[in-house]
This record gives structure tokens, sequence and C-alpha cells, in this order.
């Protein structure tokens, strides 16, 4: 079957005729003659097209179309005219008809229309369905995470997802940046305009320039052709600049213009753009800090810094694992087409233990590299990557390969609090036999712990 036809004419013959060449060519086709009979069958039942007389009985053909559309907004409509005018065919397209005929026409010609409306009918709800899907991607409660500051950070973008003000999200590399953008974005008054998305890392001024703002025909060396910028191109939607902390200092100037005024020229071009574009950025960085150096405007700073996010590494919400080990497992095991296994508890405690300095990214390709050498027996610790099984944790401390600059004395301390806290438990709590293991006095030990308030 080539589609599913309601013919709407008050005429017998056009209706038998119409019936008898649509089935002909493989069509199903149903036949009404009042508008009334019409609304009253399509509330029951769907048709991909519905190609109707523009003079029925009832009501005007305005107000008919009207009524069609009130009852679902995919209903498509071909309007047949024996008073075929620009006039009439422009009303008919303006009050939502997708297209029109004048009568007489050829068989030809209506199918060739019928399979177009048809064929536009499957590609917009294919469209309806992946926005749909992706939507339900990003949506609140796919933030994954039971700790405080996760909580914080949810109600945060809940609030301002729907506002128009640009957000900062500030955190290290596998923190989820992009991911927070996206539900902001997707749950935002925006979800069905662009969502796009660059980074700014490790390209020039020249590209970096032309990626955000376009340019014209012979600009410069290989700009065979006009070319659309990121902000043309979201026009109408939002826009997601991951790495804002690489964009050049002699660009800045150029992209506070487009959030103060809304407009711009691209790279060899005179012509003002307008946009309306909601800006999301990201950056690793301390921003605060460029600031200082000189290496970011301090205008720009402010004029992004609206509302701040600020996602921790996920060391410092180990709460948050075993729920996103879990979410990763379902999201694996239905990817490779297994059976959703168990985790040995081994195992799970090594994950908890594990300081992840490449955060969810890393957790996330630890959990699929683990399905994929998982047997019946579950998720084992000999399953975990190498370099993780090697992995011996000390007590509290971050491995220094982690941290870009540390406190000194700050780092004592902690390193000597968590040596406490780890004596405690191979101890059982007995202060004399914590005081053997750790290989000093006592009364050293019980200062230290009145110290870090472990007593």
């Amino acid at each position: 079957m080539k589609g599913k036809i309601l013919i709407v004419d008050d005429e017998k013959l056009m209706r038998v005729s119409l019936e008898k060449m649509l089935t002909k060519e493989g069509f199903f086709v149903r036949c009404m003659k009042t508008t009334e009979e019409t609304l009253n069958h399509i509330k029951k039942e769907d048709y991909d097209v519905i190609v109707s007389d523009m003079r029925l009985p009832g009501l005007d053909e305005v107000e008919f179309l009207k009524e069609i559309k009130a009852i679902s907004q995919k209903n498509i409509v071909i309007m047949m005219t024996s008073h075929c005018t620009v006039e009439s065919a422009v009303t008919a397209m303006r009050e939502g008809a997708y297209d029109y005929v004048c009568k007489p026409f050829s068989t030809e010609e209506l199918i060739i229309k019928l399979e177009k409306a048809i064929n536009y009918k499957k590609a917009t709800s294919e469209i309806i369905r992946l926005r749909s899907e992706i939507q339900g991607c990003y949506g609140h409660n796919n933030i994954i995470g039971k700790s405080k500051v996760m909580i914080k950070t949810l109600d945060t973008i809940k609030i301002i997802s729907n506002r128009e003000t640009t957000v900062l999200i500030q955190g290290e590399s596998g923190t989820g940046k992009e991911l927070i953008a996206s539900s902001i974005h997707y749950n935002s008054s925006r979800k069905n305009g662009p969502f796009i998305k660059l980074s700014c890392a490790a390209l020039n001024k020249e590209i970096l320039e032309s990626e955000l703002f376009g340019h014209e025909k012979g600009a410069f060396t290989g700009a065979i052709k006009t070319k659309k910028g990121r902000f043309e191109l979201a026009d109408g939607g939002s826009m997601f600049l991951d790495d804002v902390d690489d964009i050049p200092i002699e660009m800045q100037v150029k992209l506070l213009r487009v959030l103060q005024e809304r407009e711009f020229e691209r790279v060899g071009g005179e012509k003002t753009i307008s946009v309306d574009v909601r800006l999301i950025c990201a950056t690793k960085k301390d921003l605060t800090n460029f600031v200082k150096q000189g290496r970011f405007r301090e205008d720009l700073y402010y004029r992004l810094n609206v509302v701040a996010i600020i996602i921790p590494p996920l060391r410092e919400r180990k709460e948050d694992i075993p729920l996103l080990i879990n979410y990763f497992i379902k999201k694996y095991s239905k990817f490779l087409k297994i059976s959703e296994p168990d985790i040995s508890q081994e195992a799970l405690d090594l994950l908890m233990k594990y300081n992840w300095p490449g955060n969810i990214r890393e957790l996330e390709n630890v959990v699929e590299h683990a399905l994929v050498f998982s047997s019946t027996n579950g998720i084992m610790l000999q399953n975990l990557p190498e370099h993780l099984r090697k992995f011996e944790s000390v007590p509290g401390e971050t491995p220094l390969s982690l941290k870009d600059k540390i406190d000194y004395q700050d780092a004592i301390a902690e390193y000597e609090k968590s040596l406490i806290k780890w004596a405690h438990k191979k101890a059982n709590g007995n202060q004399v036999h914590m005081a053997e293991i750790l290989g000093i006095p006592r009364t050293t030990l019980r200062n230290k712990m009145i110290k870090f308030n472990l007593s």
C-alpha cells in the first residue's frame, strides 16, 4: 500500500472516480461528502493525506482547514479547487494546506503531489521522533548523582533552563560539562531550535574566527565559497562553546560584541548579521587566574559568568560512583547485547578507591571494558583494566601526578589524617595497636587524633 488517502468532495462522480483511480495505483482510499462527517471520522482514524474540495456544504475552506489542524497538526491536506487563483492558493497554504490542485487535473499530477506529501509526512514524523529521543536523552533525570553537590547542581539547572541567561560551566575534563549544557538547551523554550557545539581548543585564530562567524568567498586563501559560522547556524537556538579559555585574546572582543549586540560580520564581509542565540560556555581552567594574567578579558569574563555551574571531579563525589556504574552497565549491556551482570564487591571497592583522573568519561570506559571481559559470574576484579588492578591506594591520598599544584601544609595534614584513619581500621580502634603499626608514641597519636578531630 502506497498510502492511506481520505477524499472529501460533495460530488459523487468525483469521489467515485478518484477512489477508483487511486485504488488502482495502490493507495487505500476512503471517501466523505461533508465537512461534519469528515471531522468526526478523522478524530477516530488517521490518514496519510486528506484530499478535499475547497467548497463544501457546512464550513468554508478556512474554517474546515482550521478544524482539521486542530484535531492534529500532523494532518496533511491537499485542497482541490475549480476556481484556481493565486489568491485561493495562498489562502489555502496560509491556513495550513500542504498543497493544492486545480480541477480538472491529471492522474499523474495528483499522484506526484500525494507521494511528495506522504514523503514529507514520513520525514517530519522521523524528525519529531528523533527530536523526542534526543530530548529524552538529555532530560534532567539523566543527570546521575545523589551527592549534595549534584543535587544542588540539578536544582540550578532546572531553574535556569528556561531562562535566556548566559551560563558558564566549570569543571575538569570528563566531568560531564557537555551533558549539562545539552540538558539546559533541551529543557528550555529553545529545545526545538538548533543546538550547535564547538570546542575552541587547539584551533588557531583564523580557523576559530571562521568557525564562529563564517567567512565570505575569497576572504582568505582556501575560502572558495561563502560559509556560515556557528552563530548563524545556531540562530533561534543555543550554542555550546567548550574550552573558552583557549579563545585568543584578540578574538575575545568580537565574541563580547556578539553577546552584547547580537550581531557580527563574517570574515571578509561587510554585511552585519543579527542572530538570536543563547550562549552556554564551558572551561576546565580557572578564568579568574587568566583574567589576572591578562590572558582573558575581564569584561568578557563577567559577561560569560552570569550564572556559574561548577561540576566537581568524580573523586570529590564518590557516593555517585555506584549509581554511575549501574547506569553504564545498563547502557553497554544493551549495546553489547548481553545480560546485565552483577559486580563483585572486590571490583566495586577498587572502583570506589580509585581517584579517577579522567572523571566520568574514564569510568564509562572502564565499565565498558569490564563488560567486554565479564563472564557469567559478573564483573570481577580480573575483568577491570590492568592499570586499575595494579592500583594500590595510599589511604586518602591523590597521586601527585594527578595534581597541578598543592598546598604543602594541607597536603601533609591530609596525609597524616588518612594514615590515622587507616590505622584505626586496621587496629579496630585499639590505640595501642594503632601507635605500634604507625611506629609513633601513643601520646603523639592521641595529640594527632585531637588535632584532626578524630577522637
